[in-house]
């Protein structure tokens, strides 16, 4: 347990520093170009491909590490590899039909958008050069599959930083020549490079490529069972979001802000998370293939209680310095004090659902690790029908901002369905220390949040400079506050988690 807590403590950083880097990407361009109509079709071409992509990606990823895993874990290196030729080699041929689909029916979609009247021949010059990005997407996730299946989590940890890395080159040094097109290009090459970093790590495992399209071998058939269910749940999952970003680009001048909030929301948020489910995951599929089902519901529930323990909180402080870290993060250049204070709003809304998507992240892979991949489906088309329900109902009362709250609801409503269907499938697990943790937490974070309120409201009768400094003390200054005064709360409820960061903290301090 000790090496996996290392293992995960160092993905964990790195992941932490390219999803930041990936954040502080979307803040330059987004600052650097504005909230103009080019950029909000831009913030829509990129999401678009991603979008119908990371349906097929996602199911790639979790049918991959559980068969390849698998076979290694039995010593089946040969079967491990023979598998992993023939879903690469199908794949990429499967996604070269895909991006020329695409490329031939982009006219199509910008007909369900604001960009219809204005700006048309942009968004669909945008789209087209985006949907190729599906062929790297493919290889992205097969290569991580790969690599985190042999024990090698830092590499897909680390593989956004070249791609975060060409777009901010791209903006200080080529951006006021040729604007957001030329942004479209540099974007394509950024994520093409997320799979190319990835070849080398891999070639130094004893994997060798060599292309196979036999899609008639067992363990692809096995595989394709396994990816029907993952496909249906993580469809309807994806169309929440496809859903979501065509509804937001019904409203004129809204997807380039509505992106870049959900872009701070899950950059933060699922680099902790991923940075869990990427060690995590591979050790439940070993413990089930074990028959250990003792240690399966013990490894569970440690992680959801961690996830509690960090998210919960994340929510309150979201919401209590929202409007002091979105003033610090993009109250810069062409964004203004108008943009600043919508993005501020949907901030704290798509808080509320934060918890829910890290209990949903970590379940599902409870569940593929099982081979069960039909509850995260039946969940997922529930979650999308409470979230187009939601949305279609709140956008009447609540304009754009029904949108975010709609997006909360529909996934915390998955996480209190897809835990109720996994104690059914294995029975009981954490229970009354789930919820004694849980109830802790919120205390904790109750008394977070009032504390913060109170520093803010004494802040803010100083006047600050409108500077880097002056942002940064109204920002910090009650952020670190509040994790302090979070972190005491919670060690004197005697909360297992902040109990064993003091007790670590000791050790490494070496007191007694």
């Amino acid at each position: 347990m000790k090496s996996t807590a290392k293992t995960v403590g160092l993905v964990m950083i790195i992941m932490i520093f390219s999803r930041l880097l990936s954040l502080v990407s979307s803040i330059v361009y987004t600052t650097f170009f504005g909230n103009t109509l080019e950029m909000n079709i831009y913030s829509y071409a990129i999401q678009f491909p991603n979008i119908v992509f990371t349906i097929f990606g996602t199911a790639l990823a979790t049918v991959v590490i559980p068969v390849f895993a698998g076979y290694i874990g039995k010593g089946e290196k040969e079967r491990a590899y023979r598998f992993a030729d023939n879903v690469t080699g199908l794949s990429l041929v499967f996604t070269a039909v895909l991006t020329l689909l695409g490329i031939l029916a982009a006219p199509i979609f910008p007909y369900f958008t604001s960009f219809r009247s204005q700006g048309f021949d942009f968004a669909v010059i945008a789209l087209r050069i985006m949907f190729p990005v599906m062929i790297f997407y493919a290889m992205n996730y097969i290569l991580q599959g790969i690599l985190q299946s042999l024990g090698r989590f830092n590499m897909p940890a680390f593989v956004s930083v070249p791609s975060s890395l060409a777009v901010i080159l791209y903006v200080f040094v080529l951006g006021q020549k040729y604007g957001v097109k030329g942004l479209l290009t540099a974007t394509f090459i950024g994520l093409s490079l997320q799979a190319l970093v990835l070849i080398p790590p891999v070639y130094k495992t004893e994997y060798r490529f060599h292309l196979s399209l036999d899609y008639r071998d067992e363990d692809i058939r096995k595989a394709l069972r396994l990816m029907l269910p993952v496909l249906a749940g993580t469809s309807a999952y994806q169309f929440n979001i496809l859903f979501n970003v065509t509804m937001t680009a019904k409203f004129e001048n809204t997807v380039t802000i509505m992106v870049l909030v959900q872009n701070l929301i899950l950059y933060s948020v699922l680099a902790f998370i991923y940075s869990i489910t990427a060690v995590i995951f591979p050790r439940l599929t070993m413990l089930a293939a074990q028959d250990d089902m003792q240690g399966f519901k013990s490894s569970l529930t440690k992680v959801l209680k961690s996830i509690m323990y960090f998210l919960i909180p994340a929510t309150a402080g979201f919401v209590a310095v929202g409007p002091q870290l979105l003033d610090f993060l993009i109250a810069w250049g062409k964004m203004t004090p108008e943009d600043v204070s919508f993005a501020t709003r949907i901030l704290g809304l798509y808080a509320l659902g934060i918890t829910g998507v890290g209990i949903k992240e970590v379940v599902d892979r409870a569940f593929y690790s099982l081979n069960d991949t039909k509850k995260p489906a039946i969940n997922g088309v529930v979650m999308m029908l409470v979230n187009i329900s939601a949305s279609l109902l709140l956008i009447r009362f609540f304009g754009v901002f029904g949108i975010p709250v709609a997006n909360s609801i529909s996934v915390l409503a998955g996480a209190g369905i897809i835990l109720y269907l996994l104690r059914r499938r294995i029975g009981q697990f954490g229970g009354s220390s789930i919820l004694a943790t849980a109830a802790k937490v919120v205390l904790a974070s109750g008394i977070m949040f009032a504390a913060v309120y109170a520093i803010n409201l004494l802040l803010g009768t100083y006047t600050f400079s409108i500077s880097l400094v002056g942002k940064a003390i109204k920002l910090f200054i009650p952020v670190a506050a509040g994790g302090l005064i979070y972190c005491l709360a919670t060690y004197l409820l005697k909360v297992e988690e902040a109990v064993e960061v003091l007790v670590r903290i000791k050790s490494m301090l070496r007191v007694k």
